[in-house]
């Protein structure tokens, strides 16, 4: 007969926190009731939930399958940024983008990135994740709701980590310009980008633009950003890149 397990092993086996054992409340000695460490990291990844995305079931940066000089470079630079996330956000250049080909595995390899730092086992960083057209017309339906609008932007301005995914999507089509940004455009995402580069908040960031793209839409939001991003920056460019499409190009 086999002996039972103990508490705590029965724990770790039913509950995502032992610790709290998923109730994001801890008594102590003293019969006092304290907030589980666990419950901010709840309410991040029920924010990303709300967009189809769970952390815990996000794609690996080493499921990324790199064929090329570029993509084996990519994902070294995703790699040392996990590991190196500590530092590097201490400095000015503490970001990182991934620009131009559709289908390369751009927004694969920034959330894998931003989930590898929430899961972490030592601290968690909070990820926010954001991606550009649907929070963009979150704030736009909020525009006249100055305490709602407020809390909106708010979260995505201070959050520890910003993805900011497919960023001006629906300005490119084709790897070409179709659209230019326009004045609302701008009043909605400036200030989240402003901010963090004032307050050295990192961003990770995908887009179909390159870098070139991003300065024809607007020069300050391009200099922000690639300012940010330093050598953290890699550009797909080509149709080889895209991975559904990779077997049929020559």
């Amino acid at each position: 007969m086999q002996s039972a397990c103990t508490i705590s092993q029965c724990s770790e086996d039913k509950y995502k926190c032992a610790e709290c054992m998923d109730t994001t409340w801890i008594i102590d000695e003293n019969n006092v009731c304290t907030r589980c460490h666990c419950y901010e990291k709840r309410i991040v990844e029920n924010a990303w939930s709300r967009f189809g995305v769970k952390p815990e079931e996000v794609l690996k940066v080493n499921d990324y399958k790199a064929y090329d000089d570029v993509t084996y470079e990519v994902k070294n630079k995703a790699i040392n940024y996990i590991q190196n996330f500590d530092e590097i956000k201490k400095s000015k250049e503490n970001s990182f983008a991934l620009f131009g080909q559709p289908g390369a595995g751009k927004s694969h390899l920034v959330i894998a990135i931003g989930a590898a730092l929430l899961n972490r086992q030592e601290r968690f960083i909070k990820v926010v994740y954001m991606p550009y057209e649907e929070v963009i017309r979150d704030l736009k339906a909020n525009a006249m709701d100055d305490e709602n609008y407020i809390r909106i932007q708010s979260k995505y301005c201070r959050a520890e980590l910003l993805i900011l995914d497919d960023l001006f999507k629906s300005k490119i089509k084709n790897n070409k310009l179709i659209a230019e940004l326009n004045s609302s455009d701008i009043k909605h995402i400036y200030p989240i980008i402003n901010y963090r580069y004032l307050n050295k908040l990192p961003i990770l960031v995908s887009s179909e633009c390159t870098p070139q793209m991003l300065i024809d839409l607007d020069q300050a939001i391009a200099r922000r950003i690639l300012e940010m991003c330093g050598d953290n920056i890699t550009v797909f460019k080509g149709v080889k890149y895209n991975y559904s499409l990779k077997k049929f190009v020559k």
